[in-house]
């Protein structure tokens, strides 16, 4: 019949094994910020039961990820399963990241359309248990940024993502929806770069706006929140920017910039 549309063909469905399950568990684990660089995973045991597989099961598992240079696993009493960082030089890391420049683009787009609108329901949602996960989140972020550090092997840079990471999932949390939960988690984990390689020190604008968030959730006050988050969304999106730059480059643009600053201060 002329006009007539067929309909769209259905792929063919196959069911994952139990292993590639675990293994998108954990390696979604890894992505969102669970598990930053340097850390141990639970021992083999503990993540059988959690999982409800097998000890086989979970050792499949590990040999893929391994195999993905996501995890090593170290021999000796405290060996075990560990989340490795990246053995490539700074430069391939850049080029990794220009290349994926505009995929990342995508994913700030995404967050753009997802997390301001989280911040203004959280704002009117939030319970005081929210506020004080946040806060705590918050005091994390402030000392890391500030260069705190303790005897944990795990690298600052690292622990600070991991601790941004938290934040803006406690943030979905508070929203009581599991939709915009799941939403921020997958941006998270579409953004998953090796950050311990890729961030040798941290941004010093790395901690801008947390503060001015949770100041807005805390007195309800969504517009407020929202428009923070975006600031810090943009913030981050430059900053990823900048760091994709060959290193002639950003030194041509910093040189840019002071010449605008001169000039503007001088009018």
């Amino acid at each position: 019949m002329p006009g007539h549309l067929a309909p769209p063909e259905m792929a063919a469905i196959r069911a994952p094994t139990s292993h590639e399950l675990v293994v998108d568990q954990i390696r979604r684990a890894i992505q969102v910020g669970r598990f930053p660089i340097g850390t141990r995973l639970p021992p083999e045991r503990e993540l059988a039961g959690q999982l409800g597989v097998s000890r086989t099961t979970v050792r499949e598992a590990i040999r893929v990820l391994e195999d993905e240079h996501l995890i090593e696993t170290r021999r000796g009493r405290s060996g075990g399963p560990v989340v490795v960082g990246p053995t490539a030089t700074s430069a391939a890391i850049r080029t990794e990241l220009r290349r994926r420049l505009g995929d990342l683009e995508n994913v700030f787009d995404y967050r753009l359309a997802v997390e301001p609108a989280a911040a203004r329901l959280a704002a009117a949602r939030r319970t005081q248990r929210d506020l004080e996960h946040l806060r705590d989140v918050i005091d994390a972020l402030t000392g890391l940024a500030a260069g705190a550090h303790d005897a944990s092997e795990v690298s600052p840079p690292s622990r600070f993502l991991a601790a941004d990471a938290e934040f803006h999932r406690r943030i979905a949390l508070a929203t009581r929806n599991p939709l915009l939960v799941t939403a921020v988690e997958d941006a998270r984990a579409a953004m998953f770069l090796p950050v311990g390689g890729v961030f040798p020190t941290l941004h010093p604008r790395a901690n801008d706006y947390h503060a001015e968030i949770l100041a807005a959730i805390e007195v309800q006050d969504g517009l407020g929140a929202e428009r923070a988050m975006t600031a810090h969304i943009e913030t981050t999106r430059a900053a990823l920017r900048e760091l994709a730059r060959p290193p002639g480059l950003k030194r041509e643009s910093q040189a840019a910039s002071g010449r605008r600053r001169r000039q503007s201060s001088a009018r």
